[in-house]
């Protein structure tokens, strides 16, 4: 399923590092909710905590799915939500920090 997440709204990511661990049963498969501040050219998702932290990692299209509420709550994203691109571009690392293994 291909979903377009408008700014604001929340989501779930995948979390992809349990999925090969042998006691993946006691671990979650999702992490969150997030909200989504914008989308990247190349497809990927700009997200933030709910307390407003911006995450430094793009995450791609394929592992966000909506987020649904058990009970109509309102959350204050407005701040997020309405920054400038460049403001964003400045929290946000372009290039994962190479590791130091050199692998």
């Amino acid at each position: 399923m291909d979903f377009d997440f408008k700014p604001g709204s929340l989501v779930l990511v995948r979390n992809s590092t349990v999925e090969m661990e042998l006691n993946r049963k006691t671990k979650p498969r999702f992490l969150g909710p997030m909200v989504v501040v914008r989308r990247n050219r190349g497809g990927a998702y700009i997200l933030a905590e709910l307390d407003g932290a911006v995450s430094k990692l793009a995450y791609a299209a394929f592992r966000v799915i909506p987020y649904y509420a058990r009970s109509a709550t309102s959350i204050p994203v407005t701040s997020i939500v309405q920054m400038t691109d460049e403001e964003i571009d400045g929290l946000v690392e372009e290039d994962p920090p190479a590791s130091p293994t050199g692998q």
